[in-house]
């Protein structure tokens, strides 16, 4: 009878202690902000993409590093990462720029896409994690939008 009366009072003390070490509520909102084309190279594309990192949380949001997948159209487009720190302060939001890069198939898979459908919008996603207080605890994210793209007026 004394064991899980134990168990539970651990239990208890390890959720108080959470709740003291900051351990944010609710994820941060990321979304790009700009990009910027870097480096072209024969099979790889190197872009500076930065992204606004909001903190929804009443406690500030120390972020040790970053990682995502950039979809575009339902297939993945570019992948970044980076291991820049940032803290945030509480209901606040701050720029990173993360070095991304993107593999020439997918923006020749890109091309040939829009071509054949004929659309008027681009579809993308960004999901991934951010790694906050120790690398071992991460946030994910996923944020989506449109981008609607110039139609050439026919004659």
């Amino acid at each position: 009878m004394r064991c899980p009366v134990r168990f539970l009072g651990l239990l208890a003390t390890l959720v108080l202690l959470a709740g003291c070490f900051g351990i944010p509520t609710e994820r941060p909102r990321v979304n790009i902000a700009n990009v910027t084309l870097k480096e072209v190279k024969l099979l790889e594309q190197i872009y500076d993409m930065e992204l606004r990192i909001q903190n929804p949380n009443d406690s500030e949001l120390v972020i040790n590093g970053l990682a995502f997948d950039l979809l575009v159209n339902d297939k993945t487009f570019a992948t970044g990462m980076t291991n820049k720190s940032l803290t945030i302060p509480p209901f606040a939001s701050s720029l990173i720029t993360v070095e991304t890069i993107s593999p020439l198939s997918s923006i020749i898979r890109q091309i040939i896409g829009v071509q054949k459908s004929g659309l008027a919008k681009i579809s993308y996603r960004l999901k991934g994690a951010v790694y906050v207080g120790s690398a071992s605890m991460k946030l994910g994210f996923d944020e989506q939008g449109e981008i609607e793209l110039p139609v050439p007026k026919t004659p």
